[in-house]
């Protein structure tokens, strides 16, 4: 293809895209040309790759038998309403001129109309037990979203107010400043996180939030009216139950709340029965304790996500307890 043409596309919009023929070959009909070059220019031109692709999925969303004038037909069609409006005395000719100026209005009414309703469509991720995923926002903020936990947000932030997360489990967020200021939330049972970009995890299991910040700062907004918003610095952790109204605020070491990112769980004199819950949460295990008091000793220590073995490992030597195993069920009661 011509350099100039590849250039050409640069400032092209979402509408210029929908009138061209290239593009509209590739998205309908392609053929070995037209995937090469569209290859080649999303490749050179990767800011600029979210316009064809809104292009490309209102295409889909319209359907390919709606009739799109090309270009040309466009400018021909203005010329004819301002011929037309110049020479008042020819009516019919108007009447055919205003027909195709409105079946062009109607089909760019409703190639907006479809990128706004299914920019508006969310989008949800969720993984299993032992599952890490890493996942790439509208923005560019990544979120690695931890087992056992489900992720929403609308599909395009482009015409939002703000950028708007929903999650249940766990997430470690990256969230990207956008140079216009639009605000970064993420929405739990507990609390709503305002962030401007900084780096954070969000823990929302057991009926509580637990947000700890790294770098940046939030906001927090409890869904209770009782609290005045909360601002978080680094190096803290908030935990927040709406259910109960329990507030907790510490400070901790944020690397050890974010280590299940590289398949660890890092504890620090953290009581049995919390960890025994952590495995639950990431894993899918059922871990029984049956003495209370054992429940509340406290461990320190490192778990791979993927060799949980270790932790009833270091029980039974450091505890002198029994465990039984079966499955993923596991009884753990004194000598």
């Amino acid at each position: 293809m011509p350099e100039e043409r590849i250039n050409m596309y640069k400032d092209y919009t979402v509408t210029d895209f929908l009138h061209d023929a290239l593009f509209r070959k590739w998205v309908i009909d392609p053929d070995a040309e037209t995937e090469n070059f569209w290859k080649s220019w999303l490749e050179q031109h990767p800011e600029r790759r979210e316009i064809p692709e809104r292009a490309r999925e209102v295409l889909l969303i319209i359907g390919f038998d709606e009739y799109t004038p090309a270009r040309e037909e466009q400018e021909e069609v203005w010329s004819r309403i301002k011929y037309t409006i110049q020479q008042p005395g020819k009516r019919i000719a108007a009447m055919n001129v205003w027909r195709y100026a409105a079946i062009f209005s109607g089909l760019l009414l409703m190639a907006v109309a479809g990128i706004f309703i299914y920019g508006r469509q969310q989008v949800q991720y969720a993984t299993v037990y032992g599952e890490v995923k890493t996942i790439i926002l509208p923005d560019k903020s990544v979120v690695r979203l931890n087992a056992n936990s489900v992720l929403r947000h609308r599909r395009y932030w482009l015409w939002e107010s703000r950028r708007e997360i929903w999650i249940s489990g766990e997430g470690f967020f990256t969230v990207v400043h956008k140079q216009n200021h639009q605000p970064f939330f993420v929405h739990t049972t507990d609390v709503d996180v305002k962030v401007t970009g900084t780096e954070f995890d969000v823990n929302t299991r057991r009926t509580k939030t637990q947000v700890v910040l790294s770098n940046g700062a939030v906001q927090l907004d409890l869904r209770n009216d009782g609290h005045p918003l909360i601002t978080m610095k680094p190096g803290q952790m908030v935990t927040y139950s709406a259910a109960t109204n329990k507030l907790d605020r510490k400070d901790v070491n944020p690397s050890d709340y974010s280590a299940w990112r590289n398949n660890m769980l890092v504890f620090t004199e953290t009581p049995i029965a919390e960890v025994a819950a952590s495995l639950e949460d990431n894993l899918g295990l059922n871990i029984h304790i049956e003495d209370t008091t054992l429940q509340q000793e406290l461990f320190t220590g490192s778990i791979p996500m993927d060799d949980a073995e270790i932790f009833f490992k270091t029980l039974y030597r450091s505890f002198h307890v029994r465990i039984e195993k079966e499955n993923k069920n596991y009884s753990i009661r004194r000598k």
